[in-house]
């Protein structure tokens, strides 16, 4: 079953973004160009995705990345990069992935 089964786009209303969470079950697997990101440390992951392009800690929130080149961001809400019990800051909670434009602010008036 999937989550967002109910999500109803219109041209009012456009999708600017869709963000995921940190799968519950180990056996759901999120992945971008192979690279597991809920599974493998936050570190690991803004690494393995600066070896493809950009990725920069957010100005507000130095523990969360973003991805601009590839409009993705990364969130944790805080940085444990040398606790692995600690999932909440060692691993990203989620990513979100955006349209062309919503980082440059509202688009309406």
């Amino acid at each position: 079953m999937s989550a967002y089964k109910d999500l109803a786009l219109s041209a009012l209303n456009p999708l600017e973004a869709v963000e995921l969470g940190r799968p519950s079950q180990q056996s759901d697997v999120v992945l971008f160009r192979g690279i597991d990101v809920f599974g493998l440390p936050a570190r690991d992951v803004a690494s393995r995705i600066a070896e493809v392009t950009t990725i920069v800690a957010a100005e507000d929130d130095p523990a969360s990345f973003i991805a601009p080149d590839l409009l993705l961001s990364f969130w944790r809400p805080f940085q444990g990069d040398d606790d692995p019990e600690d999932e909440q800051g060692y691993f990203f909670n989620s990513v979100l992935l955006a349209c062309p434009g919503y980082y440059d602010g509202p688009s309406r008036p």
